[in-house]
């Protein structure tokens, strides 16, 4: 075998060790985090729920706020008359 020949067989199992390791590193990662979740009390994961139920909630009502005023501002501007849709133009084409 020539050099270049070896070369490349070293470089082919230098890289498979190092995939190896890295293998190795994720799923012990990965084990450490499912194993830390599985450790909190059924309390903790209900408080987290109702926190994030409640998070949502208000999202929601937000969102409703934002609806209505949205309506609110599509009725108002398929009222307009020309004059007005005029003016508002203006306007925001000046902001």
């Amino acid at each position: 075998m020539t050099d270049d020949e070896n070369i490349k067989i070293l470089d082919k199992f230098t890289e498979w060790v190092i995939l190896f390791f890295l293998g190795i590193i994720i799923g012990a990662i990965t084990t450490n985090y499912c194993v830390g979740k599985q450790n909190s009390t059924p309390v903790e994961r209900i408080e987290v729920i109702d926190s994030l139920t409640k998070v949502n909630d208000s999202i929601k009502i937000k969102v409703e706020q934002l609806d209505s005023i949205k309506d609110a501002k599509v009725i108002e501007v398929s009222t307009l008359d020309n004059d007005s849709t005029l003016k508002l133009f203006y306007k925001l084409v000046s902001e």
